[in-house]
């Protein structure tokens, strides 16, 4: 990843970056990296002493990104194509990377990619024409995901 310092996220640790496509932006809050498997209980005839618990199926919790800022209109127009319905939700999706940056000026590329993403919810910042300081346009998206893996190269 090239450094980025005089880019619009060299404040943000956290860029996300369609996979094969754009960056949507710079986060400095990211959660929501879960998974979790069920367990199936599983009564055996004449085993009285204990229930088997055999594993389910994985859930994922939806990924939270917040304090973020981006500058160009792909979150807009990513949200605007699922809420339109201009596509399916199945083309919608767009598998997600976050790639993790230390210290700003970090060339190494780590992090997480998300598989099947696509934005659930999307909060704007809040415009107050009076306030002194000069904070730049936060913004909170949440995503789903059919589940994610660490990219190479991720810290153990």
């Amino acid at each position: 990843m090239p450094e980025n310092k005089k880019g619009p996220y060299r404040k943000f640790n956290f860029e996300v970056e369609l996979v094969d496509g754009p960056k949507v932006g710079g986060f400095d809050k990211i959660s929501g990296l879960t998974m979790q498997m069920e367990t199936v209980e599983y009564r055996e005839g004449g085993v009285n002493d204990h229930v088997h618990k055999l594993p389910g199926q994985y859930s994922h919790e939806n990924l939270i990104l917040e304090n973020g800022i981006a500058d160009e209109r792909v979150v807009f127009d990513w949200v605007e194509e699922v809420r339109n319905g201009e596509k399916p939700v199945e083309e919608a999706r767009s598998n997600v990377e976050i790639l993790i940056r230390s210290g700003y000026k970090e060339k190494e590329r780590w992090g997480f990619e998300f598989f099947d993403a696509y934005p659930v919810q999307w909060d704007g910042p809040d415009l107050r024409a009076r306030q002194k300081q000069g904070d730049v346009a936060i913004q909170t998206m949440e995503l789903a995901h059919n589940g994610f893996t660490n990219l190479s190269g991720t810290p153990g």
